[in-house]
């Protein structure tokens, strides 16, 4: 679940960095879209990369700084169902809370760097921000198997907590139908394990950021031990 699945107001700056961003190269920038192609492949494949030197140390550290401060503001997203939503989308049980980003995040959600640096990784050179937040998880909290908004392309993850467990992801269910993801809790519950079900950690301060098909590919959190939050952003394809 990420921002990309909840309302969000913007500034008419905001809206003038996303109309820049999101201008189309020439149809015949054909060298380009031959240099995506390796990357377009692994991520077709993986579903997953992680980013390097995108982030340096100061404002991954504001970043933090940041959601500790806003912790006051955070919101309780909590529903006990399973649901397959219209834009193909699904859900199962969550207990967490969402933290609305503060300007640090919300720059980095934006940051042309960042964004050059996905389009490359991904081989997706369509890309575009659609914000950030911070998912607050307090001891006991979860979110069941799930997929992000369809607006989530590309989901990128950072942790704000040091030994964030590692998160649920379900490779071999990439682009799953939700029947079929309604027959995995059926039959596995909403964290399930066993043979191709496996996990992904985020990286905490080391410089890179890690980016995942969010909407493509099934993932969950268990129950955490410990207070914990990890920032995300969201970014669609056009």
């Amino acid at each position: 679940m990420t921002v990309a699945d909840f309302p969000r107001y913007r500034t008419a700056e905001r809206f003038r960095t996303l109309h820049d961003l999101s201008r189309k190269e020439p149809f015949m920038n054909t060298g380009h879209s031959i240099a995506q192609l390796p990357a377009r492949a692994a991520w077709d494949e993986k579903g997953t990369v992680v980013v390097p030197d995108v982030l340096e140390l100061d404002r991954f550290e504001a970043i933090v700084a940041e959601a500790n401060e806003r912790v006051g503001l955070a919101t309780a997203h909590i529903h006990d169902h399973t649901a397959a939503h219209r834009e193909g989308s699904f859900a199962t049980p969550v207990h967490c809370a969402f933290i609305p980003p503060g300007p640090v995040l919300e720059n980095l959600a934006y940051d042309k760097g960042l964004l050059t640096a996905l389009r490359k990784t991904t081989g997706i050179p369509r890309l575009i921000p659609r914000g950030g937040a911070v998912v607050l998880y307090e001891k006991g909290d979860f979110q069941g198997i799930h997929t992000d908004s369809v607006k989530s392309t590309v989901t990128v993850a950072i942790a704000l907590t040091e030994n964030l467990p590692p998160m649920g992801w379900a490779p071999h269910l990439h682009n799953a139908h939700p029947d079929q993801l309604g027959e995995v809790v059926s039959e596995r519950g909403i964290f399930p394990s066993g043979e191709g079900f496996t996990s992904l950690e985020h990286p905490y301060g080391d410089g890179s950021v890690r980016a995942f098909a969010g909407y493509a590919v099934p993932h969950w959190r268990p129950r955490q031990p410990a207070r914990g939050m990890l920032a995300t952003m969201s970014f669609m394809d056009l």
